[in-house]
Order: C-alpha cells, then sequence, then structure tokens
C-alpha cells in the first residue's frame, strides 16, 4: 500500500480487519525532516484494550497505532490490531 496523505487520515474512524471499532484519529506523527508518517494517535473506543493490539499508548491514554499497521483506507481506516 502506498503511504497515505495525512489529510486523508484526520477524524476517520479506525476498525480492525475483524470489523471490531479501534477509535477515531485524533493526531498523526510524522518524520518533519523526511515527511513520512509514523503513527496515528487514535483516542479509542470505550470497549477497546490497547493490551488487545500491542499498541503502546500515550500518558493520557492515546493508541499510538504504527503506519505500517494501516492495511486499506477507505470511510475507515483499517489496521492489523
Amino acid at each position: 500500500m502506498d503511504e497515505p496523505l495525512a489529510s486523508d487520515l484526520r477524524q476517520k474512524s479506525v476498525v480492525g480487519i475483524d470489523g471490531s471499532e479501534v477509535g477515531i484519529v485524533h493526531n498523526i506523527i510524522m518524520h518533519v525532516k523526511s515527511g513520512t508518517l509514523d503513527h496515528l494517535v487514535v483516542d479509542p473506543h470505550g470497549r477497546f484494550s490497547s493490551q488487545s493490539a500491542d499498541f503502546e499508548t500515550t500518558d493520557d491514554g492515546r493508541l499510538l497505532v504504527p503506519i505500517s499497521c494501516i492495511q486499506d483506507i477507505r470511510d475507515h481506516i483499517i489496521v492489523r490490531a
């Protein structure tokens, strides 16, 4: 999959490949010098457990989803959780 544009990811819902709701994109982390995207910062859905997906979390509980986990982008962002 080609690297997505940051503007295509804002405020999109994130779901696992099994259809489980992960959350909503809150922010994006990118490398300033290269311009490549690194992680999605996701506000987790209430029932989603970061432990079940092995995603790192921020101090305020948001999920850090590596860009490499993105499988597809359409109405939702589909990730390997």
